[in-house]
């Protein structure tokens, strides 16, 4: 990712400050994928469950973040 979300139109980040803030951040992230999904899924279910998500809103996020556990794992 070349943007943090705080980026501003037209102001440059310096690369010391982004190798600081990201670092390995990325390569971590691709480790912890996959288990964040689930997490997020499990969080999804218990939303449904108390009733804050409809389940047809609980089926819908499912199969996306199911959809996107493929796309990250098929690379």
């Amino acid at each position: 990712m070349s943007d943090f979300l705080w980026q501003k139109t037209g102001v440059q980040t310096d690369a010391r400050i982004m190798r600081f803030l990201a670092g390995d951040d990325v390569l971590l992230d691709r480790e912890f994928l996959l288990f964040d999904i689930e997490a997020s899924k499990a969080h999804v279910e218990g939303l449904v469950r108390i009733g804050l998500l409809a389940d047809a809103e609980g089926s819908k996020l499912l199969r996306e973040l199911d959809a996107l556990a493929r796309d990250f794992s098929a690379g």
